[in-house]
Order: structure tokens, then C-alpha cells, then sequence
């Protein structure tokens, strides 16, 4: 069983509702957009429970790896996913090798689950961790996820932005939490990246309202972005970051040509 396929299959020639999930630290609460249809666009969310169902059965045959970056700021769980039953409500991942990455996942009340598929990147918000037995082996039961987030890798040239200009984004300034991040490229297909600080948690779909891209020189550029997938690195002086993709839901002319102009030599 072929985990791309499975992902053209859930995404081509669909719209997609989409709904951000209430976020305990965005509070920006849910809102409501669809999948644009423009050609090569590279980030969905699948919700269709056919869709995680084929997709999450894919990454079970293949045994493909599951990694979390947990909170706490120590070691990442990294393991793979066992069983998924939809009728059920219900997926199994094994138990990590390390003991206290084990037990950092089950000492959390929700975590995202991420997967990366050739240049596919599979993502998505599980609940409720809980130790189980399964055929005689030690793993770890929790909810089944209501939506996946996957993005294609490198589909579209993205441009970094030039350490002399002052891109900077006020994220969800519409919203109850704004903070301060820095976007280090942005993609002309509509996604961008946003690196903050890793102690901020996005969760796959959440919408940030109200974003406010700020040039020097320029009007701030007012945009909402829905995230897409988010993970914590390490940068070069040690420090950590939380690096996260997002779409533009409602780019305007003003964005485009932002974006056009950064991509010139």
C-alpha cells in the first residue's frame, strides 16, 4: 500500500472545509475557511473520515515513523503507528525506545504527531494519552484525530528573506494572545513560514486572525494564516525555535506583490 497515492487521492480536486481548533494559547477560537483550487497548491487538510482512515492504514503498513516534540523541552518521542481503528475512535503507537520520552507523552494531556513521507509531511492533534497492552507489547493508546494536515515539500520556490530587511509579523493580533515572530521565507504558492518561540504551541488548523506583516518603509500588510504544520529546532547558537508552516487564507493583491518584489534579485 502506497502512502502517496493515498494522499492525491484524498486532496486532488477537492475544496476542503476547514476549521482552526480552539487553541489554550491563541484563544482565537474557530473560524472558517476553505481550500484554495489554484493549481500546485502544496498544504491540506484532510477531515473527510475516509481520507484519515486510508491515510492512517498507509503510514500503519509502511511503519513509518512518528515523531512528537514535547513541551517539556526534552528529548523528541520518536516511534511509529501500530493501529488505527475508526470505528473505534481509537489509534496505537508503540512505545519509544527512551523510557522518559515515554513517559514526557503520557504525562500530556494532547500532542501532535508528525510524519514526514518522502517529501510529504503528514501531521496531526492526538488526545489522551494512555499506557495499553497490545498483542502482549507495551504501547500507547490515544484518540483518533478529527483532521490531518499534510504539505508537499519544496512544490513551490520559496524566497528567504534577506537578513537586511525587517520582515517581521505580529501574529494573531486579532486575537485574545498576539506574540511577535519572525518570518524567515515565504513561498510565492501562498505558505510561508513563521519561527518563534518554541515555548508557543500551533496546533495543525488553527487560524491565526488578524496577522499584521510589518517592512520597513511599508504599511503593514493585515493577513490571517492558518497553520499548517509546526515543529521545534535548534538553531545555531543552541538556542530553540519552533519553526511552523502556514497558508494564507485570504492573500490580498498588496501580499502578492510583497511576495513578488521579495523574489527579486
Amino acid at each position: 500500500m502506497e502512502v502517496l497515492p493515498l494522499i492525491r487521492e484524498g486532496i486532488a480536486g477537492q475544496t476542503i472545509p476547514v476549521r482552526g481548533p480552539k487553541s489554550s494559547h491563541l484563544g482565537s477560537g474557530d473560524k472558517i475557511s476553505s481550500t484554495s483550487k489554484k493549481p500546485g497548491l502544496s498544504s491540506h487538510l484532510l477531515r473527510s473520515g475516509a481520507q484519515i482512515g486510508r491515510l492512517l492504514e498507509a503510514l500503519v503498513a509502511r511503519r513509518e515513523t512518528v515523531t512528537a516534540e514535547l513541551r517539556s523541552g526534552g528529548e523528541p518521542f520518536t516511534s511509529h503507528l501500530i493501529h488505527a481503528d475508526p470505528a473505534g475512535q481509537f489509534i496505537l503507537i508503540a512505545m519509544a525506545a527512551s523510557k522518559s520520552a515515554n513517559a514526557a507523552l503520557l504525562a500530556v494531556p494532547r500532542v501532535t504527531l508528525v510524519s514526514a513521507t518522502g517529501s510529504w509531511h503528514v501531521q496531526f492533534v492526538a488526545v489522551e494519552p494512555r499506557a495499553v497492552m497490545h498483542g502482549g507489547t507495551p504501547a500507547i493508546r490515544l484518540r483518533y484525530p478529527g483532521f490531518l494536515a499534510v504539505q508537499q515539500r519544496r512544490q513551490h520556490p520559496r524566497v528567504d528573506v534577506p537578513p537586511t530587511v525587517s520582515l517581521h509579523c505580529v501574529a494573531d493580533a486579532g486575537g485574545i494572545t498576539p506574540f511577535d515572530a519572525r518570518i524567515v521565507d515565504i513561498s510565492l504558492g501562498g505558505i510561508g513560514v513563521l519561527l518563534h518561540p518554541s515555548d508557543i504551541t500551533l496546533e495543525p488548523g488553527t487560524v491565526l486572525v488578524g496577522c499584521r506583516i510589518k517592512v520597513p518603509g511599508r504599511d503593514p500588510v493585515t493577513i490571517d494564516l492558518e497553520v499548517h504544520y509546526s515543529e521545534v529546532l535548534t538553531l545555531p547558537d543552541a538556542s530553540r525555535a519552533r519553526r511552523s508552516g502556514f497558508r494564507f487564507v485570504n492573500a490580498s493583491d498588496e501580499l502578492k506583490k510583497l511576495v513578488d518584489e521579495l523574489g527579486k534579485p
